[in-house]
């Protein structure tokens, strides 16, 4: 009750958002069910484990058949900026990580693991024009270097580091266009073993293109301030 609106966006989001990635990524849909979960009833949403994931706070959950988006009716305060593409982006986001796991994916690095969604969920938002002025509201520390994190963190240097995945993957598109999000998906779903620092970043190098090289040792998000 009073959830149809928000209801009937997602669902619109999550239509649009499967016709874009199938196409990038060269591939079919994945099996797939979403919830839409009121506040009171969070507690009772399905998962991995008896506790409850933190409120507000979307996943994808495999511990129902079929895989499951779960997604909050109140979006956690962590998520900034707030914008018109915010919840876009989270649903794009979400929906990604269902099509890459549609195959085994190797262990990598945190930064890849959460870089390939973002710049999904980022070439879905470029398409529909609501992306620029999203990243104009971003405020991304400038020593944040994503490949450092992994550690504990608070919320908000979580949103920090996602908010500079998100940069690092428009400014690819900008640079590169929005095949390499679909070289690099394919390149992770043919690695055999776990995928190290010096790999993850030569399978983007490779994913992006010539001249990328030069291209991500020039970016703060990577190599942090000194480049």
């Amino acid at each position: 009750m009073g959830m149809e609106d928000r209801a009937g966006e997602t669902r619109g989001l999550l239509d649009e958002g499967t016709g874009t990635l199938s196409e990038i990524l060269d591939t079919g849909t994945p099996d797939l069910s979403a919830l839409l979960v009121a506040d009171e009833d969070w507690v009772d949403a399905p998962r991995e484990g008896q506790r409850p994931y933190p409120s507000g706070l979307p996943y994808l959950t495999q511990s129902i058949d079929p895989p499951t988006l779960v997604m909050p009716g109140t979006l956690s305060e962590v998520f900034e900026p707030r914008t018109l593409a915010t919840w876009p982006l989270v649903v794009w986001h979400e929906l990604a990580h269902a099509f890459l796991l549609q195959r085994p994916v190797p262990r990598t690095p945190v930064w890849m693991r959460e870089f390939v969604p973002q710049a999904l969920a980022a070439a879905v938002a470029r398409r529909n024009g609501v992306l620029s002025q999203h990243l104009e509201a971003v405020a991304t520390p400038s020593d944040l270097t994503i490949r450092d994190f992994g550690g504990p963190a608070d919320a908000k240097q979580q949103m920090a580091f996602q908010n500079a995945l998100l940069g690092l993957g428009s400014a690819a598109l900008e640079e590169f266009g929005e095949d390499f999000p679909g070289r690099l998906v394919h390149a992770l779903w043919n690695q055999t073993e776990i995928v190290g620092e010096a790999r993850a970043e030569q399978l983007l190098a490779d994913a992006l293109g010539p001249d990328s090289r030069s291209w991500l040792e020039g970016r703060t998000e990577l190599q942090g301030g000194q480049t």
